[in-house]
């Protein structure tokens, strides 16, 4: 399938193996349950393929975090930083807050200090 790496199952495995995760989406009800959803769904890849495991764990609670965030003032929730769960390194944080930065170029956001 990818690089010629994966077969394709037939049709039935495959509709056996989608069938539950479109069932269970369907009673989703909250923003959580749907970050829950996503990140199993991204695992369930994961284990399926090559690709090499990563934190799903840190960062479901990531996301919920962010989503908290977003809950509480949806003009502020860009202007908190994570920490990567492949490198840990912390994301800097803005100089400025989001909804004061006018200028959306790259160049500005990656400026460190007011110029």
């Amino acid at each position: 399938m990818i690089v010629g790496s994966i077969n394709l199952p037939d049709e039935g495995t495959m509709i056996a193996d989608s069938q539950p995760w479109h069932d269970r989406n369907r009673f989703l009800e909250t923003a959580y349950e749907e970050i829950d959803f996503h990140c199993d769904y991204t695992q369930h890849l994961v284990d399926l393929t090559d690709h090499p495991d990563f934190n799903i764990p840190a960062v479901i609670e990531m996301f919920k975090v962010w989503k908290g965030h977003k809950k509480k003032a949806i003009m502020e929730h860009r202007d908190w930083g994570f920490a990567s769960t492949l490198t840990g390194a912390a994301a800097p944080m803005h100089r400025t807050k989001w909804v004061a930065a006018i200028d959306d170029s790259t160049e500005s956001y990656l400026a460190t200090s007011d110029e």
